[in-house]
């Protein structure tokens, strides 16, 4: 019973030491929470993961409907050139000033389309990443539209910058997406 005293002792002591210890961290302003000064390596890794799992997990009840059709994805391009294309670097383009400027830097869309199933996809586009840049869409944009988003982020693996320009004329020719007739 000794034993099992000492060992008790010795976890809350230990606890309540760790906590004086983060709340020294936090209150002292030691951590420089600057974007111009990178996460250690352990620190990086460790929300990268969080990032993956969680929105593998939360997406795993969406059932994102048949992706494709020439006008989603003319919607999705029109809307991810309004909406996305400030940080996520379209195809042909080089990255913006803001997205240069971003840690953690926003992932390549034309690799995460190939990498992310549809329903990841969707998910974090409507729900956002917490702390991150990357915002709740679905608070100000239907299903529809984020679908098509989506639609348009699965098709980026293969789309060369001149496919790209072709989507976007085409859809503001038809009016669709961000200025155009509300639709997508």
């Amino acid at each position: 019973m000794n034993t099992l005293k000492i060992v008790l002792a010795t976890l809350v002591v230990s606890v309540l030491v760790l906590g004086v210890i983060f709340a020294g961290a936090i209150y002292s302003g030691v951590y420089n929470v600057a974007a111009s000064d990178k996460h250690w390596p352990i620190t990086h890794w460790t929300l990268k993961q969080t990032v993956k799992h969680s929105v593998s997990r939360h997406a795993a009840s969406v059932e994102a409907p048949a992706l494709g059709s020439r006008d989603q994805v003319l919607a999705g391009a029109a809307n991810f050139e309004a909406m996305c294309s400030g940080c996520h670097t379209p195809p042909g383009a080089k990255p913006t000033p803001m997205a240069k400027g971003m840690y953690p830097s926003p992932p390549d869309l034309s690799h995460s389309g190939g990498e992310m199933a549809a329903n990841e996809i969707f998910w974090a586009i409507k729900h956002g990443i917490k702390a991150s840049g990357m915002p709740a869409w679905g608070a100000t944009h239907g299903d529809g539209e984020i679908l098509a988003m989506t639609a348009f982020v699965k098709q980026l693996p293969e789309m060369s910058d001149a496919d790209y320009q072709r989507l976007l004329r085409s859809a503001k020719a038809r009016g669709i997406g961000h200025g155009g007739d509300g639709a997508g």
